[in-house]
């Protein structure tokens, strides 16, 4: 499994995840680790580039205003 993280891209952020699927992302594995998400897709470069796109983006404030009113109710 190691030698699949190298050449790939992992991430725990489901918002960061559903991102790179909704932009193409080729999703090679999922599961939890130790409690958390653990998503791994394909070419990190790529991965990496949209990464930073999410970061900036619209999506990225829809995700934490999310979190935010999750953290509301309970």
């Amino acid at each position: 499994m190691d030698d699949l993280l190298q050449k790939n891209y992992s991430t725990a952020d489901l918002g960061l995840a559903a991102f790179l699927l909704t932009k193409g992302a080729e999703l090679l594995s999922a599961g939890r680790e130790k409690g958390r998400f653990k998503f791994v897709f394909a070419e990190p470069e790529a991965c990496q580039k949209m990464a930073i796109l999410y970061v900036n983006s619209e999506f990225s404030k829809f995700d934490a205003n999310l979190k935010n009113l999750k953290n509301l109710v309970n």
